[in-house]
């Protein structure tokens, strides 16, 4: 009886360290369980890689699901190049899930960042854009970002109304607050048009729709596309000759080649 009461109380006393090894252990098992094992990214992630978006989170993902700190993975995600936004939300019972909102890129601005759609000043490889090289470029003071891309795309789209193989290439303004922009197409080079101040009676759209809807007959009478136009004036502008023909009046022997042409053309149309 005795060793049955032996076997017993040894049995019992098992039991209990068992227990209290188990006891022990249970946090360090719940908190494996439910550490953070992955970060997914879902959303608009065409130009995010994730090798190197996971080495800006650094180590603002560690922690276990209910202790892991969302905002500063949302903070870090938002330094990183091409995210607009982060949606930040915990997946049991063990991940992390960062679901990403792109910038959309529209052109480059003069300081290397890129301009997206809606205005925003943004750091990103502009060598990663689908076609970088189609990308018009920006110029002017940061606070004008807003501005210029609005005025970018009036601009392009009174163009496409009148040319719709034409683009605009470029758009500036100035400390001044003056303005330029730059067209192109396959049969026009890249020229140049100086628009200058707003006016509340002459806006910058006014002078450039002028000069695009004339801008066939300046063809016609210089012969070819213009170098530059200036817009400048009111009801008029002014049209640099073409390249072609510059060349051709740069040197001496040229304009004089030129001019005696043009005396000649006279003097037959006289004698007839």
């Amino acid at each position: 009886m005795k060793r049955f009461f032996k076997a017993v109380l040894i049995a019992f006393a098992l039991v209990l360290l068992l227990a209290a090894v188990a006891v022990s252990s249970f946090p360090r098992y719940v908190e494996t369980f439910f550490t953070i094992r992955s970060v997914e990214l879902s959303g608009e992630i065409d130009h995010i890689s994730s090798l190197h978006f996971r080495r800006v989170l650094g180590n603002t993902a560690s922690g276990t699901f209910f202790n892991v700190n969302l905002d500063a993975i949302r903070e870090a995600a938002l330094k990183a190049p091409w995210v607009k936004s982060a949606n930040v939300r915990r997946v049991w019972p063990n991940k992390i899930n960062i679901e990403i909102t792109e910038y959309k890129p529209l052109a480059l601005w003069e300081d290397g960042r890129l301009v997206s759609v809606n205005g925003e000043l943004f750091a990103a490889n502009p060598e990663e854009v689908d076609n970088p090289l189609a990308l018009p470029e920006f110029f002017g003071r940061a606070e004008m970002v807003e501005e210029v891309t609005r005025r970018y795309k009036r601009f392009n789209k009174m163009l496409q109304v009148v040319m719709p193989k034409a683009r605009v290439t470029e758009v500036s303004v100035n400390d001044r607050d003056s303005w330029a922009l730059a067209i192109a197409s396959d049969t026009i080079p890249p020229t140049r048009i100086e628009l200058g101040v707003e006016h509340e009676n002459w806006t910058l759209e006014d002078r450039f729709g002028i000069v695009i809807v004339q801008y066939p007959d300046v063809v016609k009478l210089m012969k070819g596309p213009p170098s530059s136009i200036d817009a400048r004036y009111e009801l008029a502008f002014s049209a640099t000759l073409p390249e072609r023909s510059l060349r051709q009046y740069r040197s001496q022997a040229g304009r004089r080649q030129a001019a005696e042409s043009i005396a000649e053309a006279n003097r037959q149309s006289n004698a007839r």
